[in-house]
């Protein structure tokens, strides 16, 4: 991945294929399927971008003690569009990546052509903070094999992980030990943010793709969105659990695609 030199911190990113700028805002955990296969079939589409946030991957370490607002990770995500000369993108947003997309689509409207985002959260409801304050204590009770089978499990359906039970035991096997001090600063700071403030002032196009076996993000999140975005669209699925890029990355690859070529 190239180096953009950035005031702010150096960023690490990838960019692929041709046509319309689309960033890639994709949560930290993985499976053992990973997402080169949506990301390259995006590609055949779009200038695709994907990045290592601030503090992650071979990107520069956060400069700010406490954590990271999604405030602050959109700025970020601005930051690296200028230094790639890029004035208006595409974002393709998963999990956490919503509320950065949402962040910048609601400070810059200008730089945001079209939103997608898929397994989203609204805001920090009491089923949503006592998961994620159960995956903190998991954190830092749990020895890494252990607690990379117990977030496994909230991530992906019983079906993949069936499926695919000897990689899942190998990643769990070849796990790192994981930082509980890092894991609970990023959770936090999903918890914090809101996006039904923002929602209503949104004039970018906007789908919504959603998951009915989502354990971490309930539907629910996505069609309140669906509900407070201006012409949002809605794609509720009854399948794939919360990380669908990975467990139905060719038809997501293929519905975000038709959204971006024919949306109005």
């Amino acid at each position: 991945m190239p180096l953009a030199r950035i005031e702010g911190g150096d960023i690490h990113y990838e960019v692929s294929g041709g046509g319309a700028a689309l960033a890639l805002l994709l949560p930290l955990s993985a499976g053992p399927l990973g997402v080169r296969p949506f990301h390259e079939r995006l590609a055949e589409r779009f200038r695709v971008v994907r990045y290592d946030q601030r503090g992650t991957g071979r990107s520069a370490p956060v400069a700010v003690a406490g954590g990271v607002t999604m405030a602050g990770r959109a700025a970020e995500l601005g930051e690296l569009l200028d230094a790639l000369g890029i004035e208006r993108a595409h974002l393709f947003c998963h999990s956490t990546g919503c509320g950065i997309g949402l962040s910048l689509a609601a400070a810059r409207p200008e730089r945001v052509a079209r939103l997608v985002l898929a397994n989203p959260w609204s805001h920090g409801d009491a089923y949503l903070t006592a998961m994620q304050r159960l995956r903190v204590a998991a954190a830092r009770a749990l020895d890494p094999y252990s607690y990379a089978r117990f977030n496994a499990s909230l991530l992906f359906p019983p079906d993949c992980r069936r499926a695919h039970a000897d990689a899942f035991e190998t990643q769990a096997r070849n796990a790192a030990p994981q930082d509980a001090d890092l894991i609970e600063e990023r959770l936090e700071a999903i918890l914090a943010f809101d996006a039904r403030p923002l929602a209503p002032g949104l004039t970018c196009p906007a789908l919504i793709v959603t998951t009915a076996d989502d354990q971490l993000m309930p539907p629910w999140f996505g069609a309140e969105l669906a509900a407070l975005i201006p012409g949002a669209i809605h794609r509720a699925l009854d399948g794939g659990g919360h990380m669908l890029p990975e467990t139905s990355g060719d038809a997501l690859a293929a519905a975000v695609a038709d959204f971006l070529d024919t949306v109005a």
